[in-house]
């Protein structure tokens, strides 16, 4: 994970939305909120797929049915061939019906939203399916430095 120290001195954690929708990564930073997230949004899969391979992130959210490249392609590049090949990946769908759980599940994704549930159930996937290792928390590596 590549959490960072904002200037209040919290962890903040950094995350990729690739969406169609802007109104819907605007959703996501309010229903983390508490995590005061740094979000950079992309509105096209292939956009995302570029970023993803040259940013580190520490947790990922798409939807499903992106332009270019779909929500399930740009997962499976991110899995064989990028910087963010383990980060947490969440899907939001309008629905998520059997053939999306399928394929979510074959990619590993952390989990799976309809886009209505995003205040609902968003903090509690992130809560459980993103933590910070110790060793990669800005402060740790402030507090161990010679120079302190």
């Amino acid at each position: 994970m590549h959490f960072s120290i904002n200037s209040t001195g919290l962890t903040v954690m950094k995350i990729l939305v690739v969406h169609r929708q802007k109104l819907v990564a605007d959703q996501i930073k309010s229903a983390l909120n508490d995590n005061s997230p740094v979000v950079i949004y992309t509105d096209s899969g292939l956009d995302g797929l570029l970023t993803s391979r040259i940013e580190s992130f520490d947790l990922i959210i798409c939807g499903t049915d992106l332009p270019v490249v779909t929500g399930f392609e740009l997962v499976r590049s991110i899995r064989t061939n990028s910087v963010n090949k383990n980060v947490p990946v969440i899907f939001i769908a309008d629905q998520v019906d059997a053939k999306t759980e399928h394929l979510g599940n074959a990619l590993g994704v952390a989990g799976m939203l309809a886009t209505h549930d995003l205040d609902n159930r968003l903090a509690g996937i992130v809560n459980d399916s993103v933590k910070p290792e110790p060793d990669k928390i800005w402060r740790d590596i402030v507090l161990k430095s010679p120079l302190n």
